[in-house]
């Protein structure tokens, strides 16, 4: 995970090297509508619910990124675009967000995909960027930000600490 100077510096490089985010709701039409360039994308979950602390709601929705991409980082990808990219994802937003309480556990990445992005409602956040040496190291970085559940590679790993866990709590 990041800290926050990390987190400050990511958020400067995105300003400096890739466009404002659009944000849009994810449906099997959009990708007419996505930029035909290299750049960074992102599934987000955005549930119609609140919590309650005390006597005050938060406010909003509670957003759940659930999977970062990127579209296009080397040149032996220049064909890779974002709307490219959001073509290969549009068979898993058919899926029935039901089976997401009903069926076993996903074995694989596409079982993954299909049953989360299947959720609604979805949105899908891209911004381009234009020198392509720069995507893979943001997007590395967002991933380590945020951690989203959908993604395989580049998670931060949770390493076990050696001594009992008794003495960790009686400190």
């Amino acid at each position: 995970m990041l800290d926050a100077t990390n987190s400050e510096q990511l958020a400067s490089d995105l300003r400096e090297f890739a466009s404002p985010w659009e944000i849009h709701q994810a449906t099997e039409e959009l990708s007419p509508a996505l930029p035909d360039d290299p750049g960074l994308y992102m599934f987000v979950w955005r549930p119609p619910f609140q919590f309650h602390v005390g006597t005050m709601p938060t406010h909003g929705s509670f957003p759940q990124l659930l999977y970062i991409g990127q579209a296009g980082a080397s040149n032996n990808d220049r064909g890779n675009t974002i709307r490219l990219r959001y073509k290969d994802y549009r068979r898993h937003l058919r899926g029935n967000p039901e089976d997401l309480w009903t069926q076993a556990e996903p074995e694989n990445r596409n079982q993954r995909l299909t049953r989360y992005l299947s959720l609604r409602p979805l949105e899908f956040w891209c911004a381009t960027v234009p020198e392509r040496s720069r995507i893979e190291g943001l997007e590395k970085r967002l991933i380590r930000l945020y951690n989203p559940p959908l993604n395989d590679r580049g998670r931060p790993k949770l390493r076990a600490r050696l001594g009992s866990p008794r003495s960790a709590w009686s400190a």
